[in-house]
């Protein structure tokens, strides 16, 4: 299995009691087979992963296969700090019907580059296509090119999704080994592409999919010309739905356009009025179609 293009990284529903809104859930998926996403990714760190009990991570994905009906492929996140406990996830994700999986690299125990190539080796024996992520920033755990290249030469790892905003780590890893590089830093998605990147999962395709797909279809046909004025004009929305962690302003962006609620769970919080306005300010700024409320925060502006 191939994965290529725009995959978007589906931030999770929650009603306000803090159960799974299956029904934001299903129309989030159609919608976003209607805007061209060429996959969904479920239960990563968009999606609130680490918030999510084994069940609520299973409902999840059936949620999204059974709205994906086979259109479009639904990866889903299986990673945890334990190889054991991601091993029985993977699987549990493989006879469910996910076209593969997304496993972070084990976060707390920061292990060396040698345990990060035996637990993907681990978990690739599952025969689910792994998507390897790699994310200093959230797992402290920072692997070189030639780390990630031979974790890349294992049967059954499918791609990288790189979120560790190192350049001359993503030009190493081309010069070394194959591996297909799918971007995880929307700001370097251009940029990730240039250098060889296959795709994206991305954070921003959860508010503009369709755009941000023809940005990168635009890349991978190499129309160059064409794609930067694209991803330049959505640096701000990159830069607003990142003022606080992921997916905090997401959600509060989703729910100025109707798609679902903000209700997050804890420790994550509703974002503070300054990154509300910046969102806001960002999604205006763009002229793209919204709910009432958000009309109604133009006028306000209008009016000062």
């Amino acid at each position: 299995m191939k994965f290529t293009g725009s995959l978007v990284a589906i931030a999770t529903p929650f009603h306000e009691d803090g159960s799974l809104d299956k029904g934001s859930l299903e129309r989030l998926v159609e919608w976003h087979i209607s805007q061209g996403t060429d996959g969904l990714v479920c239960s990563g760190a968009t999606g609130e992963s680490v918030c999510l009990s084994e069940s609520d991570r299973l409902e999840i994905l059936g949620v999204c296969l059974q709205a994906a009906a086979g259109k479009i492929p639904v990866i889903a996140g299986t990673g945890t700090p334990d190889t054991r406990e991601t091993v029985r996830l993977t699987e549990q994700a493989q006879k469910a019907g996910a076209a593969g999986c997304l496993v972070i690299t084990p976060f707390y125990n920061k292990p060396t580059p040698r345990g990060c190539v035996l637990h993907y080796r681990e978990v690739a024996k599952v025969g689910l296509p792994v998507v390897v992520y790699h994310n200093p920033g959230r797992t402290q755990v920072r692997l070189n090119a030639e780390a990630l290249a031979e974790i890349g030469a294992i049967e059954g790892i499918a791609a990288l999704k790189d979120s560790s905003g190192d350049k001359e780590l993503i030009q190493r890893l081309g010069s070394l080994s194959p591996f297909p590089i799918l971007s995880g830093d929307d700001w370097m998605t251009f940029e990730t592409l240039q250098m060889g990147g296959v795709g994206a999962i991305s954070v921003i395709g959860n508010i503009v999919p369709r755009v941000w797909k023809e940005m990168i279809h635009l890349c991978l046909e190499k129309r160059w010309e064409e794609a930067k004025p694209i991803s330049d004009r959505f640096q701000p929305l990159c830069e607003a739905l990142f003022q606080e962690v992921n997916p905090q302003c997401v959600k509060y962006a989703l729910s100025l356009m109707g798609k679902c609620g903000t209700t997050l769970r804890l420790p994550l919080v509703p974002p503070l009025e300054d990154s509300k306005k910046g969102v806001k300010r960002a999604l205006l700024r763009l002229a793209l179609p919204f709910e009432e409320r958000l009309l109604s925060f133009q006028s306000e502006k209008q009016r000062k």
